[in-house]
């Protein structure tokens, strides 16, 4: 049954790739598939950001660790292969200590705002303390549009409330006036700690550029 509900797939996919004329933008079908792939650990980090930096969420569910019932879902594929960036994803993601950045809307024109958050979850790792953080945004060739350093302080415990799990550090509306390309917002420990996460991408294109 599997075979003949893979065969129907298929059918219709060599329609689609024939009708899109998707052999212009992929040498072969398997590039295709191979890009989707790689999709995985981008979203899959994307998702966990958004559960770690809430701190009313103290667990969540995996939910398919293979791509059972034909849903596409697993960190590995029918075949129990890994997704590529599967291990390197989920280590990250689930680093006791990390940071999760938030860049929105994740394409803007030349001069436009973006929406940066930097939120730190923290699994009881920080001692109580100041930690300074640098956090910056790089355009093209390094091109340096945001720089700030702020302090993340973690109280005394007074015995009776438990730490936040994460925690809001930055949060700010940045104009970017920059050329066009991929711009990182970075969130860095200066000293005192080292986190996990800590990079996010956005784009700038230029209105004119725009459609």
């Amino acid at each position: 049954e599997d075979a003949e509900f893979f065969r129907e797939k298929l059918g219709q996919f060599e329609a689609d790739w024939r009708n899109w004329r998707m052999d212009e933008a992929f040498a072969r079908p398997e590039d295709f598939f191979m890009e989707s792939l790689k999709k995985m650990a981008g979203q899959r980090t994307l998702g966990l950001n958004a559960i770690r930096s809430n701190p009313n969420i103290i667990s969540h569910s995996l939910t398919g660790a293979i791509d059972h019932v034909m849903c596409g879902e697993g960190l590995t594929t029918l075949f129990r292969e890994l997704k590529p960036g599967t291990i390197d994803a989920m280590f990250d993601a689930w680093a006791p200590l990390r940071w999760c950045l938030f860049a929105e809307p994740v394409h803007v024109a030349r001069g436009d705002k973006v929406h940066l958050e930097a939120v730190l979850a923290d699994d009881d790792v920080l001692k109580p303390g100041e930690y300074p953080a640098r956090l910056q945004v790089v355009g093209p060739n390094l091109a340096l549009v945001l720089d700030r350093t702020v302090t993340v302080t973690v109280p005394e415990r007074d015995g009776k409330t438990e730490p936040p799990l994460a925690r809001l550090c930055f949060a700010e509306d940045v104009a970017i006036d920059g050329p066009s390309g991929a711009y990182r917002f970075l969130a860095t420990f200066e000293r005192g700690a080292a986190a996990a996460g800590g990079t996010t991408e956005f784009y700038v294109t230029d209105r004119a550029e725009m459609p």
